[in-house]
């Protein structure tokens, strides 16, 4: 796939880490029970204060959510209110309070006074927000167990100050410290974003390509391979896929291909769980005993995904090339053996088993080493058992 005079500039929707996609997806449930709850709590006539507590694996989506969701509210609750958002996890417990404070501020179109004691900060805070009735929404995230202090105090003092809060986390309450356990009374909503499934996980992908990439087209077939590696090897995290599409970013605006090496290439570091890179793999194989039969296979196999057109392998294809080696060798096609040599591909980390099927439903398998650079290992390997 090339593009050729490109005309776009840094697309917003994969490197701005605040971009809020046009639409959410499958997230349908969750954002119909945070925002009926919290539109339900700004009715005028019967306003009250909520607690959210959001939490999940790292990269599955829980800002992207939030900030959804809040978004969403504004244009459809009918009700005016006002959030600020901040990133606990940058700043100091100090620095996140002066910044509210300088941010609340600001909201109110009032002249941000500059003071260094954190007594002075909340005595503002608090005489700010006492002059201001319009419901407030605070959104704390990347809370930890290192950054609770100005989160809990807020949560103590929310009630008296009429603020709602929604907190961000990797762990759920009861994983932080004893003191925050002693508060979860005071939170209205535990919610647990789970992890996408790869059909998701694709949609999300292809999402971010169109809002990304509006004049491009990558091959379907690359995308659902790089969702493939990401469900294998990083927990189905989106932020990770988003960050492969980062990588290609200067290929597309220069024209060059994208290839099933560079997604290879652009996944391995992004990833949790790394597969074993070409070198490590190689040096694993070459201390290994093989059977001699499985050696012209699996030269088979790597000059079939040489092509790169050819990212998935299914077992009728992978036995079509067992059955012409055993031609060519003159010897007879034999199930247990093929079953064997199968066996070692998936045992070994040649291939993988994909999470997308063929139209028949017959399971598709895909290959993370480097073919290229196998097959030039493989002459040298062939050489010596033939020594």
């Amino acid at each position: 796939m090339s593009i050729s005079s490109p005309e776009f500039g840094y697309p917003r929707a994969l490197f701005d880490p605040h971009y809020i996609p046009p639409k959410l997806l499958h997230r349908n449930k969750e954002l119909k029970l945070i925002t009926n709850l919290f539109r339900s709590s700004l009715e005028p006539d019967d306003q009250y204060l909520l607690n959210a507590f959001i939490h999940g694996i790292r990269g599955v989506g829980k800002t992207v959510f939030t900030n959804y969701s809040i978004n969403y509210l504004k244009s459809n609750s009918g009700h005016q209110f006002t959030s600020i958002y901040l990133d606990m996890s940058i700043k100091s417990p100090y620095e996140n309070l002066r910044l509210l404070v300088e941010l609340y501020s600001q909201l109110l179109s009032q002249k941000y006074v500059y003071l260094r004691d954190s007594k002075d900060l909340w005595s503002y805070f608090l005489y700010l927000r006492n002059k201001n009735t319009t419901p407030l929404i605070l959104i704390f995230d990347n809370v930890d167990s290192s950054n609770l202090e100005l989160y809990l105090k807020i949560l103590r003092i929310a009630k008296s100050l009429n603020l709602s809060t929604i907190a961000i986390s990797q762990k759920p309450p009861h994983a932080l410290k004893e003191k925050l356990n002693s508060l979860t009374d005071q939170l209205n909503l535990e919610l647990k974003l789970e992890i996408y499934s790869s059909s998701a996980l694709l949609d999300i992908l292809t999402q971010r390509i169109t809002l990304a990439f509006p004049t491009a087209r990558i091959n379907p077939t690359y995308s659902r391979y790089i969702v493939d590696i990401v469900t294998h090897f990083d927990n189905f995290r989106p932020s990770t896929c988003i960050d492969i599409l980062k990588t290609f970013y200067q290929h597309f605006i220069e024209g060059l291909d994208i290839t099933p090496t560079l997604i290879r290439d652009a996944s391995f570091h992004l990833l949790e769980f790394p597969f074993r890179d070409d070198l490590e793999f190689l040096l694993w194989f070459d201390d290994s005993p093989i059977n001699l039969f499985y050696l012209p296979l699996i030269e088979k196999l790597a000059i079939y995904f040489k092509n790169k057109e050819n990212v998935y392998i299914s077992q009728d294809e992978l036995f079509n090339l067992y059955k012409l080696t055993c031609d060519e060798l003159m010897s007879p096609y034999n199930r247990d053996q093929f079953q064997q040599f199968f066996d070692f591909l998936l045992t070994n980390g040649f291939l993988y088993p994909s999470q997308f099927k063929l139209k028949n439903k017959e399971l598709l398998f895909f290959m993370i080493l480097d073919p290229d650079r196998f097959l030039d290992y493989l002459e040298i390997k062939f050489s010596k058992k033939l020594d």
